[in-house]
């Protein structure tokens, strides 16, 4: 058998060759050097999803548990002002996720939100564009990607705008730590972070416990629509997926997107032509690039997974990344075509059945403003000569840390 790793520069580099390798070679693989069994098709990663009493979601989207292995950062979660620890939402199985679940849609409640900020959303992009449009070029992420929906994310949680860096600085180093796959300073930082993000989440709570308020902190902490009130521990958990799900994810797909649009012949005049077929360009590239590649479970038992035997308690990788492009579901699918319908075959992108992305609405929704209000005041969106874009640097994260662009302004 072809020696195959995930963890590779090439793999870490792009890993679609890798991918279509493990398809064709060993769809289910077990992979020594992480521990972990690697399900690269679409049919396996579907049956894992749909089966959640058979597949513990616990450590969901990490292949490591970077803490376990750092006393420092142990002790100093030690201190933290919501414990026991909980895991919640995406985290969680059973009737522990379905109250999470209940409790962050009345309170997230995505349809209203977007009521509410859909006009301020386009407001803010179009103020994102002001910023660069003059000098025929920018840096796509910095620039465009992260304001949006690190602005979102603000106002959820109340935040001055003058703390969107601290969140932002807050959210990387969880999502790295995440990874499993970073030095052990990274991993402490994270640890105090944490503790720093707990008391920032505590004090709104406490502030509100109570209440009558209607902004999404105070229907979190006070239970709204039939939801149950919830604990500080589960609070905190939940805030904390928002605060990393709110926009890392969001920041790799209007980067990708922007990328395309640079890239793909055609597809910037294609969409100018017909704006209709914005949303269909969202959803290919969520389906050709998931910002997230991966997602994980355990087993609860043994299982024989594409006549694989699996044992009870083994982690598996999801490869959303592999099963977004399988062969037997979509036809010439290492390729991005606007024209391909998503609907013949869903894309695993945001998860499936209970544990689906709760924010998955407002991501769309923003990616669709994002790249209608680049097309409506740019043209000719191209990368720049001598200035190549940079990958994101974490494992299971398909984007961009930097992404360099010109254009003209359109008149």
């Amino acid at each position: 058998m072809t020696e195959i790793s995930l963890l590779s520069e090439a793999a870490r580099a792009c890993p679609y060759h890798t991918y279509r390798q493990l398809r064709t070679e060993d769809p289910v693989r077990f992979m020594p050097d992480q521990n972990i069994w690697v399900l690269s098709r679409y049919e396996d990663c579907d049956y894992v999803l749909s089966n959640p009493t058979r597949f513990t979601s616990r450590e969901s989207l990490s292949s490591a548990n970077a803490y376990r292995n750092c006393p420092a950062a142990l002790e100093t979660l030690a201190k933290s002002r919501a414990l026991p620890r909980q895991r919640t939402l995406i985290l969680a199985d059973g009737e522990a996720h379905q109250r999470h679940r209940k409790a962050i849609q009345n309170a997230l409640s995505p349809a209203r939100m977007l009521r509410e900020f859909g006009p301020s959303i386009e407001g803010r992009v179009n103020q994102f564009i002001d910023a660069f449009i003059g000098k025929g070029h920018c840096e796509a992420i910095s620039q465009y990607a992260i304001p949006l929906p690190m602005a979102l994310v603000a106002t959820i949680f109340d935040a001055p705008e003058e703390m969107i860096p601290t969140l932002k600085g807050w959210s990387d180093n969880f999502f790295a730590a995440l990874s499993g796959h970073v030095p052990e300073s990274v991993v402490i930082q994270a640890a105090e972070d944490t503790l720093a993000f707990e008391s920032f989440i505590l004090d709104r709570v406490a502030a509100r416990r109570g209440g009558d308020g209607t902004d999404f902190l105070s229907r979190l902490t006070n239970g709204v629509d039939g939801a149950e009130a919830l604990n500080d521990a589960e609070i905190v958990n939940i805030c904390s997926q928002i605060l990393v799900g709110g926009n890392e994810s969001t920041i790799s797909l209007l980067g990708n997107l922007i990328y395309q649009l640079a890239t793909q012949d055609g597809l910037e005049a294609a969409l100018r032509a017909d704006p209709d077929k914005i949303p269909a360009a969202v959803e290919e590239c969520l389906r050709f690039e998931p910002p997230l590649q991966a997602m994980y479970r355990i087993t609860l038992q043994d299982e024989v997974i594409g006549g694989k035997e699996i044992p009870a308690g083994s982690k598996l990788m999801l490869n959303f990344g592999s099963a977004n492009r399988d062969e037997k579901f979509y036809r010439d699918g290492e390729h991005f075509d606007l024209e391909r319908d998503n609907t013949e075959t869903l894309h695993l992108t945001f998860g499936r059945g209970r544990h689906a992305c709760v924010g998955q609405t407002i991501a769309r929704r923003e990616a669709v403003i994002a790249v209608t209000a680049l097309l409506d005041r740019l043209e000719n969106i191209r990368l720049v000569p001598g200035d190549p874009p940079g990958r994101a640097g974490i494992f299971g994260v398909r984007g961009f840390a930097r992404l360099p662009i010109a254009f003209d302004q359109r008149q």
